[in-house]
């Protein structure tokens, strides 16, 4: 389609450019073409790498971690045993270690459950009879002296330990001074 010749204006108003412009109309701007050939444009599916590094450093972390503290190995394992392999390992190391003819008798002694809990206030008890203060220890033992408590003072508990089969708290008195005690040595403020 030509505009130039259906036109009656004179031939020196329209520049000849615009001309050219008219006539150039048809051609077909095709940017698909472009698109098709962008095959090398291709994205890669993402590295594993950094995952990989990232595992095997958890790994050795983790092993590293039981190796310096093999009791945390130890009670992760039993958290996951059944509640009845202990007794029938207890049974089969006593029927191991006993002479044939006897059997030694199995006893299954539970720890005592503690009677008091941490940040727990409760005061020193000493039966009348006996002296009106009493010593804490410096450790669970009882095998290091401690400061001196009276009968009836109040105190925090700290922390608890189970020793020879009775609990020892590890208690704070509201002068500042701390030290271990015996729960039967204990009671509950009221």
């Amino acid at each position: 389609m030509t505009l130039a010749p259906t036109l009656s204006w004179p031939s020196g108003i329209i520049h000849h450019k615009a001309l050219l412009f008219a006539r150039e109309t048809d051609q077909d701007l095709d940017f698909d073409d472009e698109l098709e050939d962008m095959g090398y444009y291709d994205p890669r599916p993402p590295s594993r790498r950094p995952l990989v590094l990232i595992s095997l450093l958890l790994l050795i972390a983790s092993v590293g971690y039981f190796v310096m503290d093999p009791g945390a190995l130890s009670s992760l394992t039993s958290m996951v045993k059944a509640p009845g392999s202990e007794r029938s390992a207890l049974k089969t190391t006593s029927k191991a270690l006993a002479p044939r003819g006897k059997r030694a008798p199995v006893s299954y002694v539970q720890p005592p459950i503690p009677t008091f809990q941490e940040g727990q206030l409760v005061a020193v008890f000493v039966k009348p009879s006996g002296p009106s203060s009493l010593r804490l220890s410096g450790g669970v033992e009882g095998k290091k002296s401690g400061p001196l408590v009276r009968a009836g003072e109040l105190l925090t508990i700290l922390d608890g330990s189970l020793a020879n089969n009775t609990w020892m708290y590890f208690v704070h008195t509201k002068s500042g001074a701390s030290g271990w005690i015996s729960e039967h040595q204990l009671k509950a403020k009221s």
